[in-house]
């Protein structure tokens, strides 16, 4: 009796877990279990649905106890190898997955795991290697000629990524992951529009993807179509309301777009769920900034400072915040402090300029201006055009920094 059971419980157990019914999958086998422990096909199953439901010390156990009824087998080893990956214990699954190899050199299957914690353990070239050996041993392992291009994509070798997707999309042009690591790809590679295409042709294929929706919206503002990028973030936003970054790039388009008192609404949402993150409060110190909110921006701009204490951007604009607030000494400081960093910083040259201007010392004005223009040219024409500089436009010392000559004795 117990046998007929049994045999319906392990093979209920494997077909659960073909079905990824995992707590089904692990009932079943533990049932068949009960009947005879010492049953590796049962085992094997009890271990790998305990693994998926995250139940990394039952799992465990069931491997280690396979290992003793079974001896030093590359299947053991190479299961508990993923475990311990999925556990994080990246290191220790590379050493297992070696185990394993030691007894079955050829195994694609194996090799392959192994290249992925090399990979998360930032052993790149071991890890190409690896795929490139899984490869070898079976030449159609799409998993691993994929996350080869994940890997020289992380590496940020994005040509020869592209080409590794491109291999890909000649089995599965329409394979939106595949599209999408292209499309990645190309946009590192400043291929904005041919990565645009990629991606609304991965949508095509799973339309509730938030992420794809996201990356065509950073494409579209990369190709200054503004608003559509506008509505693909909304599009991710509906899917994923939490999609992480599609909020601020949002907001970020917006105050580009003019749209500063939108933007501001939602920084402010996005400062509550995250009120220690400096990114926020210097993006909305900008829209704040440029809507003439001097005192506000000051705030967000020395709580990014706070946060992040030298940050030469929350340096320069804090400084020219003050500038307007009759404040140039304290925005001096500010400026002085980025160039004991980085004294070719061309901003923080061009904003002390800004700053001696509007204290009406033309002399300190012009010597200012000069270090930024020797930096870049093109602080001139800015500065031609830049109402901060009006209170010395027309004085001497001005004149000869924009018109190019020789300063005055």
């Amino acid at each position: 009796m117990e046998g007929r059971y049994f045999k319906y419980y392990r093979d209920s157990a494997w077909q659960a877990l073909k079905a990824s019914d995992y707590r089904k999958a692990f009932d079943y086998a533990m049932k068949a279990l009960a009947r005879d422990q010492y049953n590796l096909e049962a085992l094997n199953t009890a271990a790998i649905a305990a693994t998926r439901l995250g139940d990394y010390g039952k799992a465990a156990a069931l491997y280690e106890q396979a290992l003793v009824i079974q001896g030093e087998t590359p299947e053991v080893y190479h299961n508990l190898g993923l475990l311990m990956a999925r556990m994080g214990d990246h290191k220790g699954a590379i050493k297992v997955y070696r185990e394993a190899l030691a007894l079955d050199q050829e195994s694609a299957e194996v090799y392959l795991s192994l290249a992925d914690s090399l990979g998360e353990t930032g052993q790149v070239e071991a890890a190409l290697a690896a795929y490139d050996e899984a490869l070898r041993i079976n030449p159609g392992l799409k998993d691993a000629l994929y996350n080869k291009g994940i890997t020289l994509n992380r590496a940020e070798r994005f040509k020869e990524a592209e080409a590794v997707f491109r291999t890909l999309l000649k089995d599965g042009p329409d394979e939106p992951s595949w599209l999408e690591g292209r499309a990645y790809s190309l946009s590192r590679l400043g291929q904005y529009a041919d990565a645009l295409k990629l991606y609304r042709k991965a949508l095509v294929a799973t339309p509730d993807n938030a992420g794809l929706s996201y990356n065509a919206a950073l494409m579209l503002e990369k190709l200054g179509h503004q608003e559509d990028a506008v509505m693909a973030l909304d599009r991710a936003l509906e899917l994923d309301p939490a999609f992480p970054g599609a909020a601020l790039e949002k907001a970020n388009i917006l105050g580009d777009m003019g749209a500063d008192e939108e933007a501001i609404k939602i920084y402010d949402r996005e400062a509550k769920r995250n009120p220690d993150n400096p990114l926020i409060c210097f993006d909305r110190g900008i829209s704040l900034a440029r809507l003439g909110r001097f005192e506000a921006a000051l705030d967000d701009f020395e709580r990014v400072l706070r946060l992040e204490p030298g940050n030469v951007d929350a340096l320069n604009n804090k400084g020219s915040v003050l500038i307007p607030l009759g404040r140039e000494k304290e925005a001096l400081v500010c400026f002085d402090e980025v160039l004991k960093t980085d004294k070719k910083n061309v901003m923080a040259n061009y904003n002390r300029a800004c700053a001696y201007a509007s204290a009406g010392d033309a002399k300190s004005c012009a010597n200012a201006l000069r270090r930024a223009a020797q930096q870049s040219r093109d602080v001139l024409a800015q500065a031609k055009k830049d109402h901060d500089f009006d209170p010395v436009r027309d004085s001497p010392e001005f004149l000869s920094v924009i018109n190019n000559s020789p300063p005055a004795p």
